[in-house]
């Protein structure tokens, strides 16, 4: 008994470190356009949120009187390297169980490498509850909370409320294999399988359904998680699963400082982040958008209009659209050869430039690029060129001519000393064309990459010649394309389509020139090629 009475007053004490991430107004806010906002982890010396690990909070007893503490296994593999704990919420002599979750730590974990360690953040789908599924409960009805117990809960060991093994279904045992495969590697060891995760995984378990108020206990959940273990805040990472997938939407609404990539997966809602206008504050995150062909909720129209939308407020989306697939499409995104690369190349460290774009082109009507970095932070630096702007202490800045521009940002003061800043991101360098004839030289990305994947048909093939081209002499074969209708479209790097045109399949069984407005101006552009759920980008430079 004294044991666990001093475990408990452990936690009570860690749960009481204040640390500094980001402003005030960007913990707690009541005038936000959703409402309050609220993911304090401390609100007062004796109200405060805190970790109890290694226990489960449930009603399930192994004798009377006696909890078990103990999740309910519900997985079809080994689970247990995940380990169990609860969020809780002390407010005086109240001690309130919030949420349990499972986390699996990096194989060889080592509290001293300083450079921290990546974590993935997973919201888990509505199946895996823990108590309802709409009215599927494993006790009362959605209206039964913990706090009130009414009717009290059974007690039986097997009782599957609050189970908090259930959502390891779904992701649990592929990122334990990405995460044991990395071995005990460091997280930037050359070595590193490309299909490895050498970090956290961090899974809460919900009780109905999320919801906002769910979601901001997830992030005092992340943000406690570290406090205490050595976690690379640089490079923590957020995906979820169908209503999962919203609540990622919500998470980067209420905290997009926090994360340095978000994968939605089949995600139900946009948390009406552009209904309350707030795109611009995600902007500068790195998407992976998952959707299947055949969903009905959402439907791939559904998802392509949010992408278009982030697009337009400067993000850069990566889009997999699963062509032969329903609403299950997060098995497949796992396969994905370079899943968790992809994850570990994202640093919030790092500039993102408007759309991806790092050309100024003032025949396109480019006439400066905006970088940004995330906005919350107390205190921002810029320079160009190894010198440091003295007007820029903005998370924005707006580069007007070329140059080599590197930013960074304090977690700790907004007067940080040397060893108080946060790393200085990569370089960016912002090029200009003077000249139609140099805009083949161009790098620039396109703003959003669209994967088309296919099972149990080929997908067409295709080429674009010359590239560069000339606006009289656009040449494409496509490959496999079949008898149905080909679409075909143009539009520059500000989003506006310049040309479009629909072709039978069969037209394509030999070279097709593309006839092109004669208005259309020397620059860069993206081609877009669908057929059904089929749909290919590519970019395309045209010269005068």
């Amino acid at each position: 008994m004294k044991k666990f009475l001093a475990l408990s007053v452990f936690f009570l004490i860690s749960g009481c470190i204040s640390f500094a991430q980001v402003k005030s107004s960007y913990q707690y806010s009541t005038t936000m356009p959703y409402g309050t906002l609220d993911i304090r982890t401390k609100i007062s010396s004796t109200n405060y949120y805190y970790l109890q690990e290694d226990k489960t909070f449930s009603f399930r007893e192994s004798a009377p009187g006696v909890r078990t503490n103990a999740y309910l296994d519900m997985t079809s593999y080994e689970s247990s390297p995940y380990k169990q704990g609860n969020l809780r919420q002390k407010n005086g002599s109240l001690d309130k169980f919030i949420m349990n979750y499972r986390m699996l730590m990096p194989n060889g974990y080592n509290s001293s490498y300083a450079e921290g360690y990546p974590l993935i953040l997973i919201f888990h789908g509505a199946v895996e509850r823990a108590n309802c599924y709409y009215k599927n409960c494993y006790h009362a009805t959605p209206s039964y909370t913990v706090d009130a117990n009414s009717p009290a809960a059974p007690k039986t060991a097997t009782h599957k409320l609050l189970n908090n093994d259930h959502h390891l279904n779904v992701g649990g045992k592929q990122h334990m294999d990405a995460r044991n495969l990395a071995g005990t590697r460091l997280p930037n060891d050359p070595t590193m399988p490309g299909r490895a995760f050498p970090g956290f995984v961090l899974m809460p378990q919900m009780f109905n359904i999320w919801d906002s108020l769910q979601v901001q206990d997830v992030v005092r959940l992340v943000r406690l998680m570290t406090s205490k273990y050595k976690i690379d805040q640089n490079r923590i990472y957020v995906e979820g699963y169908s209503i999962g997938g919203y609540a990622v939407y919500e998470a980067m609404k209420r905290a997009s400082w926090l994360f340095a990539a978000a994968l939605p997966m089949g995600a139900v809602w946009d948390a009406n982040i552009f209904t309350q206008n707030l795109q611009n504050k995600v902007a500068h995150l790195p998407f992976w958008t998952f959707q299947g062909g055949k969903d009905t909720r959402p439907t791939p129209a559904y998802t392509e209009n949010i992408i278009s939308k982030l697009t337009a407020a400067g993000a850069v989306v990566r889009y997999s659209l699963y062509a032969d697939l329903g609403h299950v499409v997060w098995n497949r995104a796992f396969g994905q050869s370079d899943f968790y690369k992809w994850m570990l190349s994202k640093n919030k460290s790092n500039i993102h430039p408007f759309k991806g774009n790092t050309v100024i082109n003032k025949s396109q009507g480019i006439s400066s690029i905006k970088l940004m970095l995330a906005e919350g932070f107390l205190a921002y630096q810029w320079e160009k060129n190894g010198v440091v702007i003295s007007t820029a202490k903005s998370p924005t800045y707006t580069a007007t001519v070329a140059g080599t521009y590197r930013a960074r940002f304090s977690r700790l003061s907004s007067a940080p000393t040397t060893t108080q800043w946060n790393r200085w991101s990569d370089a960016v360098k912002i090029t200009q064309v003077t000249t139609t004839a140099m805009v083949a030289q161009s790098t620039q990305p396109s703003a959003i990459k669209v994967e088309t994947e296919t099972e149990g048909e080929e997908a067409f093939a295709y080429s674009v010649y010359p590239n560069p081209a000339t606006t009289s002499n656009v040449n494409l074969h496509v490959r496999g394309a079949g008898e149905e209708r080909v679409q075909i479209s143009l539009t520059d790097q500000m989003g506006k389509e310049v040309f479009t045109e629909t072709f039978e399949g069969a037209e394509f069984g030999e070279d097709k020139q593309l006839t092109l407005p004669a208005s259309v101006p020397g620059g860069v552009y993206i081609l877009r090629i669908r057929q059904g759920q089929r749909l290919v980008r590519t970019k395309v430079v045209l010269q005068n």
